[in-house]
């Protein structure tokens, strides 16, 4: 029989590791948490150690080495006891892994709230050890949940506010692309720049569209070019001395014809950062459809609406970390330029958790 001590700060992180170098057949002999005493104490918190057995042949030498004393071998009953204590501080998760018992109602949020499995696996591990052990500890749990959820975002506001840069804004229908340049040429106005706005959504055109009058009304100028050509011609004069927002026709992540017109706009476009503009309410396999389909056309943002139409921006976390791309700004409803903030990941991390239950 081969044994061996695994040590860390997460139960999960232990775990795995036993899985991985053990084998799924491993079978947990000994728990306990470990707590640092005096001067040690600066140097981290407590953590915890398993011991871990797995029935293999081992060579004589080995197997002499390996073996327990017997004046410290423990019973087969408190062996016994100590496995079905370590059992009873786990469930079983959708993935198939191990999810501490205490975040067990934490896990079920997350996934409720559309968050892929072995993400919120992957979260809930970050858990130190020590903040499972007593009931005292969860809101330390929770804290740490919260932080591990933030620092998976990565965010990247617009250049457009303070540069002279083409951005476009890209996405399914119906997500709110258009709603969202108004927004965005709106706070770039006020705050004293220049911008003007290019249509280049030819999708059921007819007549100037909602942004020509918008145009008008924030006194900047208006281009609609709805073919390459079109776009790639240099812009009038007045257009030129600020930066260019470029509005694009929406469209279904299956409609391949579609986006490959999309990508030859983007390319005559020259943009110099293209948006995806995506909704938190979409659900979390339609929102991977649409990162397969558009992330190849050069998408170098994310930007998600209707924040304040769902509880949870469980998707939000989980499209950041499938895409690996920054979040830019988040829509919160209606208002123009108001309902556009600046991407915030310790509010969506909170957000998220919202009514979350710590058993």
């Amino acid at each position: 029989m081969h044994l061996k001590w695994f040590k860390g700060r997460a139960v999960l992180d232990v775990m795995r590791r036993v899985r991985e170098e053990l084998g799924p057949e491993a079978v947990i002999l000994r728990s306990k948490f470990v707590h640092p005493w005096g001067l040690l104490r600066l140097f981290g918190g407590s953590r915890v150690e398993i011991l871990a057995a797995v029935d293999r042949p081992e060579a004589p030498a080995t197997q002499a080495m390996l073996q327990v004393p017997p004046e410290a071998s423990p019973s087969l009953d408190s062996l016994r006891s100590e496995l079905a204590a370590l059992r009873s501080l786990f469930l079983r998760s959708a993935g198939g892994g191990l999810v501490p018992a205490i975040l067990g109602p934490l896990y079920e949020h997350l996934l409720a709230g559309g968050m892929d499995p072995a993400l919120a696996m992957r979260i809930l591990g970050s858990v130190p050890a020590h903040q499972l052990e007593q009931e005292a500890a969860k809101m330390a749990t929770y804290r740490a949940v919260e932080e591990q959820m933030a620092s998976l975002i990565a965010v990247s506001t617009c250049a457009a506010v303070s540069g002279q840069l083409r951005v476009a804004f890209v996405g399914p229908s119906g997500m709110g692309k258009t709603t969202t340049l108004a927004k965005m040429a709106a706070r770039v106005r006020i705050t004293g720049g220049s911008i003007a706005i290019v249509n280049a959504d030819g999708s059921g055109f007819s007549g100037p569209g909602p942004l020509e009058p918008f145009a008008a009304v924030l006194d900047v100028p208006y281009v609609l070019a709805l073919t390459p050509e079109e776009l790639a011609a240099p812009l009038p004069m007045p257009a030129r001395r600020g930066c260019v927002l470029i509005d694009t026709p929406g469209m279904t992540t299956e409609d391949r014809q579609a986006i490959e017109r999309l990508d030859d706009l983007l390319e005559a476009a020259a943009a110099d950062e293209v948006h995806l503009v995506l909704s938190a309410t979409t659900k979390t396999q339609d929102i991977r459809a649409a990162l397969r389909a558009f992330k190849p056309l050069g998408v170098t943002h994310l930007l998600f609406t209707h924040l304040d139409e769902t509880a949870s921006c469980a998707s939000v976390i989980d499209a950041c970390v499938e895409s690996g791309l920054p979040l830019s700004y988040v829509g919160t409803g209606r208002d123009i330029p108001g309902d556009l903030d600046p991407a915030d990941p310790r509010r969506i991390a909170r957000r998220t958790l919202q009514g979350a239950p710590i058993a």
